[in-house]
């Protein structure tokens, strides 16, 4: 038996072309997001593969981030910053940030690691001080602007340990009195500060990687697909449903 004439409405032609030509646009940045993601990658796997270097070499760079770098000083105890919403192994705590002062005269947050936030989200846990001076090591590590928050921090009257939801480097300096590097180091995985037993650090990226885009990108070629699929069978559907209709008439 021979098909109906493709006739499909002027409407949903638009329709259809609409939702393609978007999921094609979408599908399209996605791959294109994928690799520059894979470019970004390979150059920080590059730049973390190097020697350490000090904290002024690092702060004299144009752009500071995921580098390896080796600094001694002496930490600060008394002001200790919690950055809140921090999941180990499904257990909420806190990444601990003390600042340090180096012996080359500059400040910067060292991020030590994560602390368990307890069953009571009102009491803060006990920070451990690390006293004398200490040669901390681990990579540089920036935030990104747009990174989420379901609250704004009030910093007007901040307490110590100040818990925050958001790394801020501006505002932490300006509450501390002092000039902080535009980033912090995150202190590797197998280095002994510690005064106790060391905080667990894991260091995950909070960068969708290139896969996930590559699968985001064929979810939208999936939809961009489908609704073609979908505009073609409905206009053959609707072509019959107009002829039986003349025919009854």
């Amino acid at each position: 038996m021979a098909l109906p004439p493709f006739k499909p409405s002027i409407a949903a032609t638009l329709a259809t072309a609409l939702v393609v030509a978007v999921c094609l646009r979408l599908a399209f940045w996605q791959l294109e997001r994928a690799d520059t993601k894979a470019r970004w990658t390979q150059e920080q796997v590059e730049r973390s593969s190097g020697e350490p270097m000090s904290l002024p070499q690092v702060l004299g760079l144009d752009s500071p981030a995921n580098y390896p770098v080796r600094v001694r000083g002496h930490f600060d105890n008394s002001r200790v910053v919690l950055l809140d919403n921090r999941v180990l192994e499904r257990v909420a705590g806190y990444h601990v940030l003390t600042p340090l002062h180096s012996e080359s005269g500059h400040w910067v947050l060292v991020n030590r690691g994560w602390i368990a936030r307890g069953d009571d989200r009102n009491v803060l846990p006990d920070i451990p001080p690390i006293d004398g001076a200490v040669t901390v090591e681990g990579f540089t590590y920036q935030y990104s602007e747009r990174t989420f928050t379901l609250a704004e921090d009030d910093l007007s009257a901040p307490s110590w340990p100040l818990r925050v939801q958001k790394i801020e480097i501006d505002a932490l300096a300006g509450i501390l009195g002092v000039e902080l590097a535009p980033f912090e180091i995150r202190v590797a995985e197998q280095s002994d500060i510690e005064s106790g037993a060391e905080l667990p650090r894991v260091w995950h990226d909070p960068v969708m990687g290139p896969e996930r885009h590559q699968g985001y990108a064929v979810q939208w070629f999936a939809m961009a697909a489908a609704a073609f699929i979908f505009f073609v069978f409905a206009s053959f559907r609707r072509r019959q449903t107009s002829d039986i209709q003349d025919k009854s008439s």
